[in-house]
């Protein structure tokens, strides 16, 4: 019996480590095919070999856990993605968040922030036009002048406005402006004020993890400092280093504030590419951010960071 488990032992290793035939096995064990056919099936009986088979669902739910545990934040999806193109991977993370946002949005009388960046707009896109009740939209933070659609956050606010055939409020002032009194000034104003309630008082933010790419663009637009080198990311115009402090890149900013995203009944971060995931994981050390969207890759960089 014991030589005829070393036979079973040598096919199957042959088999399933070595990955050759049965009939290749055969001439080198000097063996009839039938003969290596049989120990393989009695292998698997006499438990030589043992044959798992994961639940691709079951692994991606104990990620998630992971990540809620390791950054205590509320809920993570996290989408299967085995491609290593990470545009197909962001597709499948915007089609994760279109999936998770869609019934929120549905039952209605919510007021929704909106952040910027590529996800974020590609979510949007991808929503489908759906008629909710009672609904308000605006930006977290006021204009810039970046003409890229992705980071105008007046339009995004619109376009999600359009999908969700709801109310849409819009940052008429500047994100920085020019001198210190017109920061006052404009913070005195009626639709500043009213903007600033919506923040106050949000029931959902959808938020985008920008990185030093943000921090490059708004280096350009506003100027650099030595406090720049401390910064790695950024949510709603929020910057933070990698420990998650927020660190103030600028004064007399018109933005939704930290304690704005906190304390909104839910900020869900969408986050795809393992080129963010230091940013994200940052993001999550913040404390301000409840709801992680992600995809499969960057959830396990994310850990490692």
């Amino acid at each position: 019996m014991n030589d005829e488990k070393t036979l079973m032992y040598e096919a199957a290793t042959l088999y399933y480590d070595k990955k050759l035939t049965q009939q290749e096995i055969a001439a080198q064990m000097k063996l009839s095919r039938q003969t290596v056919s049989k120990l393989l099936t009695d292998a698997l009986r006499e438990n030589i070999v043992e044959i798992k088979i994961h639940n691709p669902r079951q692994e991606r739910k104990t990620l998630e856990q992971k990540i809620c545990e390791h950054f205590g934040i509320v809920n993570a999806v996290i989408c299967s993605a085995s491609s290593e193109n990470e545009s197909i991977r962001r597709t499948m993370t915007v089609r994760a968040a279109v999936d998770y946002l869609l019934p929120v949005v549905q039952k209605g009388n919510l007021k929704i922030g909106v952040s910027w960046g590529r996800t974020v707009r590609e979510v949007i896109q991808t929503l489908p036009e759906t008629a909710t009740a009672g609904n308000t939209v605006f930006p977290l933070f006021g204009a810039t002048d970046n003409e890229k659609a992705y980071f105008s956050s007046n339009e995004l606010a619109r376009n999600l406005a359009d999908k969700l055939g709801a109310d849409l409020k819009q940052a008429w002032f500047p994100y920085k402006p020019e001198t210190e009194a017109d920061y006052h000034l404009l913070k005195q104003l009626s639709y500043y004020q009213k903007m600033q309630a919506m923040w106050d008082s949000a029931d959902l933010m959808i938020l985008g993890i920008g990185n030093t790419e943000i921090l490059e663009i708004f280096g350009r637009t506003f100027g650099y400092s030595q406090i720049h080198t401390q910064a790695i990311g950024d949510v709603a115009t929020n910057f933070f280093d990698v420990t998650g402090a927020f660190v103030k890149l600028y004064e007399n900013t018109l933005c939704a504030s930290a304690e704005n995203i906190k304390n909104t009944k839910q900020a869900v971060a969408i986050a795809s590419g393992t080129e963010k995931a230091e940013a994200a994981a940052a993001a999550l050390r913040t404390g301000v951010i409840d709801t992680l969207i992600t995809d499969e890759q960057t959830a396990r960089e994310i850990l490692k960071v």
